[in-house]
Formats: structure tokens, sequence, C-alpha cells
């Protein structure tokens, strides 16, 4: 006797392996794999999870990790037991809900021309997650869970998401370069995002985009006045910063953070994604 899950909403083609447990795709066919998961109106059967066992925790953790691959809400049910039946005939095709959030598109390459790609990755996160350890150091689950609760929601308030990536990329930011006291948030921000190989400075007029310090001015405008954009003085010259303006930038960036701090690297992920717009080579 053993457990098995559905999955909906999350592109595979290939099986995952994690330890003891196995996610199994419904078909092999690339772009009926992904229709699937990319159908915003409902939730389609894409895979099952099977194995002897598994608990809440990890379950929740998992869906979180293949959530955060699509940067779309992917649901897994709770477990039930199995014995030699076909494990998809325990669950509907398709769970009707609300409209899911599209958060962008995947970050993760689909396994049908990435063919390691996207095990790598789940194997990797859902392994960290699962490490207390490596969590209470870095502070890790706190920044992935807050990139994700960004596209999970129902309703997509700009504010909101902006907030929970600056506050979850700080909170990385300041556990692994060991500075909770310092007042200046960009300070840290910047020392971690270089110290990781990014472009960027605490202060940049000829690029206000791969300058810390834009996306602070931001934070503290939402923060401190519930503003969405803000005025400053940069050189001399008033300069309005907008969310909307750089939600795309900062989303990618962060997003990119997580991948380096899972040491995640397929040698396919643009690593100026966050500047240019193109995820992969």
């Amino acid at each position: 006797m053993s457990i098995v899950c559905g999955i909906y909403g999350y592109s595979i083609t290939r099986p995952i392996v994690l330890g003891e447990l196995r996610i199994e795709p419904r078909t092999q066919e690339f772009q009926q794999a992904k229709s699937w998961a990319r159908d915003l109106d409902s939730y389609r059967l894409t895979a099952v999870l099977c194995g002897p066992t598994i608990s809440e925790t990890a379950l929740f953790n998992l869906e979180a990790v293949l959530s955060f691959v699509e940067h779309l809400d992917v649901i897994i049910t709770s477990p039930v037991e199995t014995s030699g039946e076909d494990p998809f005939s325990r669950f509907p095709e398709r769970i009707e809900s609300h409209k899911r959030n599209n958060g962008g598109g995947a970050v993760i390459g689909e396994d049908a021309f990435f063919p390691s790609s996207r095990s790598e990755f789940v194997s990797k996160a859902f392994a960290c997650l699962g490490d207390s350890a490596f969590c209470q150091a870095t502070q890790f689950n706190i920044l992935f869970f807050k990139c994700v609760e960004t596209f999970r929601q129902p309703k997509a308030f700009v504010e909101i998401k902006y907030f929970l990536l600056y506050s979850g990329l700080e909170t990385y930011a300041r556990a692994v370069v060991d500075d909770r006291e310092t007042k200046n948030s960009s300070e840290r921000i910047y020392k971690l995002l270089t110290d990781y190989g990014f472009d960027v400075k605490i202060e940049n007029p000829s690029n206000l985009k791969k300058a810390v310090s834009s996306y602070t001015h931001l934070r503290n405008a939402l923060f401190h006045n519930s503003q969405i954009s803000v005025q400053v003085n940069i050189n001399g010259k008033m300069v309005e910063f907008a969310i909307v303006d750089y939600m795309f930038n900062f989303s990618q960036l962060v997003v990119l953070v997580i991948l380096k701090a899972l040491r995640f690297e397929d040698g396919h992920i643009n690593w100026n994604s966050w500047i240019d717009g193109q995820p992969f080579i």
C-alpha cells in the first residue's frame, strides 16, 4: 500500500524523483502538458505524486516549489491510499476554482527542451525548504514563500506584491551577510547582490534600474506613505519612480536571487534577464 496525490497545473513530461517520492506526468506530449498547465481558468490534472508517505509540511513545500517554477498557483491534493490501480483514475481531470493569477511565465525551462532543469531545481528547492538549519541561518524560506505568494493570490495588488518581494529580499540579505543592525537596507541588499555577481550599484544615476536605491525609494514610499510612486532628487533633478515601471525588473531579480541561493545553474538561465527580459539562453 502506498499513497498518491493529484498535481494540478504543473507542466511536466518527464518523471521527477525526490527520494522515496516520484512525480509521474500524465502525458509525454509537451504541447498538451503546457496547455493543461497554463490554463488560467481552471486547474488541470497534469501529474501524480506517488510514494510510501508524505508529511503535510513536505506536501506544502512541494506545492510551493512547483508553483514557483510555473509562476502560477499549482495544487497538490491530499494523499489517498492506492494499491496498484491507475493512479490518475483517483482524481478528476479538472478542478474549477477562481481564475489563476499569471505571475509572468515559467522561470525554469520546460523539460521537453532542457531535460534535467526542472528535475534538478525541484530537488534542490524541496531539499532546502526541508532543511530547517539552512532556513534558520539564511531565512531562505521567508524569501521563497513571500515570492510565491505574490502570484498565488486570486487578485494581484501591486503594492502587496512589491512589499512582499522587498521585505523577503531584505530579510534574506540581512541573514546571509549577517547584518541585522544597519538601518539602510540598500547597503545589505547591495552586498548580497554583488556577492552573487549581479551588476548593481547603490546609486546609479545613469541606469536607475541597476541602482538598489531605486527599489528602496519605492519601498519607503509604499511603507511610510502608502504611495506607489515617489519623486526623488537625483543630482539636482526631480525624478519620479513608480512601482509599475520597476516591478518586472525587481520581481525577476528576486527570482534570480532565489536561484543563486539554491546554487542552481543549468546553463540556460540568463542572469541578466531582470534587465533585458530574456529568461533563458
